[in-house]
């Protein structure tokens, strides 16, 4: 059975993806800059809402390589997330042109501490090492060898999951034990031919522009984004088993 996962910054997200037949949210704040760590007041919006939750941690913009302090801090939002009800956490980090295996390790078991089924997914940083000519078996590789990762979200190192889609296939069909999520750039059209390479996990935005008032001097862009129901419908529709057998 095919899933779809809605990125979203925000409960009336969440309620949306909800009613229109998506499986689970990422929430995240800061959608513009790649997604960064939500409040904890706004995971326990979304946890209220009666969707399973997968708790984007991400400290600032930016790379991949934290210091000790941001893994630290990472940590003890991961514990808040899951305290307050998340199902699971998206988490990545780098080092040194590769994997950082120990902050990844460390924030696995922070979680699985707090609930022993808290899901594990490790998101586009790995993107950077695929794009940097890491083939898909020795990620594959190592994330099985860590152990405890749920799933990976993952464009297969290109712009947009169309452009990896060959990637991607590769991914799916070597995995084991671990779920390949696409996700960067993916628009329900292309759900179909990625359905035929074998992924089963999907990741979109489903974002559309919200023009408001005027802000002010200084206030900033008089427009936001937020979900796009009929989007999300889309992405349901292509994974229904009546789509799934075409």
């Amino acid at each position: 059975m095919a899933t779809i996962e809605i990125a979203v910054q925000d409960a009336a997200g969440a309620a949306i993806a909800k009613e229109r037949g998506a499986n689970r949210i990422e929430l995240c704040s800061a959608l513009t800059t790649g997604g960064l760590t939500p409040s904890l007041a706004l995971t326990e919006a979304a946890v209220a809402v009666g969707i399973d939750v997968a708790v984007l941690v991400r400290p600032r913009p930016g790379d991949f390589e934290h210091s000790p302090d941001e893994i630290e801090l990472c940590a003890r939002d991961i514990e808040l997330a899951i305290q307050a009800g998340a199902s699971g956490v998206v988490i990545g980090a780098l080092r040194e042109g590769g994997l950082d295996t120990e902050a990844i390790a460390h924030w696995r078991d922070v979680a699985r501490a707090q609930h022993v089924d808290a899901e594990i997914t490790v998101h586009r940083c790995v993107d950077v090492l695929l794009d940097q000519g890491m083939s898909p078996q020795a990620l594959l590789a190592e994330l099985n060898e860590l152990g405890g990762i749920t799933r990976i979200l993952t464009s297969g190192g290109a712009p947009t999951c169309r452009e990896g889609r060959e990637v991607l296939g590769e991914l799916a069909r070597n995995s084991g034990a671990i779920e390949i999520q696409a996700g960067g750039g993916l628009k329900p059209a292309d759900i179909p031919d990625l359905l035929e390479r074998g992924l089963r996990a999907f990741h979109l935005s489903a974002r559309a522009e919200k023009v408001s008032g005027p802000t002010g001097p200084g206030g900033g862009s008089s427009s936001y984004d937020v979900t796009d129901a009929d989007v999300v419908a889309q992405a349901v529709a292509c994974t229904s088993p009546e789509s799934e057998s075409r």
